[in-house]
């Protein structure tokens, strides 16, 4: 297993923000807990008044925006780590599987894992499971994200 390239958590908001192209209120990340070239865990704690919740709850597309947005950050601290000044713009290309099992509650926390399968010319083929804060999965997918210069 390679080893995390992270040695603390990356918890600032500010900070997340410098590491991802997306900007509030389109931010589905708050939290970096481990990095690896390959590998990476967030968090996100949903606000009552995100965007993507609807009656109280994440939505599906919350969801999604969250689990590639994991992958916009593991990129943005990826590029961090090799000088980059700011993230590169990305996007999701392709979803080849989703499953939601669950919509969490604003209010509660979730983790995802993602890792990078496969990688060629700025085409990345990811999965990602998405937890709540018992372990729980809420969601799984594949899919291919494209970065941009």
């Amino acid at each position: 297993m390679e080893q995390n390239l992270l040695i603390e958590p990356i918890l600032d908001p500010k900070r997340i923000i410098q590491l991802i192209p997306q900007k509030s209120p389109f931010v589905m990340v708050d939290a970096l807990f481990e990095y690896t070239a390959l590998t990476g865990k967030t968090g996100f704690l949903i606000p009552a008044d995100n965007i993507l919740v609807e009656e109280g709850h994440f939505s599906e597309a919350g969801l999604i925006e969250h689990m590639a947005q994991s992958m916009s950050l593991h990129r943005g601290y990826q590029g961090f780590l090799s000088g980059l000044d700011k993230p590169k713009t990305g996007f999701i290309g392709a979803i080849k599987t989703i499953e939601i099992k669950s919509l969490p509650k604003a209010g509660s926390k979730l983790l995802t894992n993602v890792e990078i399968l496969k990688e060629v010319m700025g085409v990345t083929l990811v999965v990602a499971e998405t937890v709540n804060e018992k372990g729980e999965v809420v969601a799984t997918s594949e899919m291919k994200t494209v970065t941009v210069e």
